[in-house]
């Protein structure tokens, strides 16, 4: 059985964040890039947590900044979400090679 200790939580946040960023650079579709990134943000929590568990055991405050950033991780997937249909409206296509070109004038 696995110790539940700081090093071992810690990496867990880095496998996570790392399946988050392999994600983020092979998928097309911006759907799983947004997936992506909030996997790479739970990685990120997670050691937060970790850290306000094992360091400042006492205080509440890696716990206040999990909440404040399942908020705004709400609040970037709904807005990428909204800008994804929206894309996907104009384009029929959410794929990420056409949209990164759209700073070039030919998507």
């Amino acid at each position: 059985m696995l110790a539940f200790d700081l090093p071992n939580c810690l990496t867990l946040a880095l496998v996570v964040s790392l399946i988050g960023a392999y994600g983020l650079l092979t998928r097309r579709s911006l759907v799983m890039i947004l997936l992506s990134i909030e996997v790479m943000l739970s990685g990120a929590n997670i050691s937060v947590v970790a850290f306000n568990y094992f360091v400042w055991s006492g205080r509440a405050y890696g716990h206040y900044l999990y909440m404040l950033s399942i908020g705004v991780a709400a609040v970037e997937a709904a807005i990428g979400l909204g800008m994804a249909i929206v894309y996907f409206r104009n384009h029929q296509d959410i794929s990420r090679e056409r949209a990164g070109r759209l700073h070039e004038g030919d998507a």
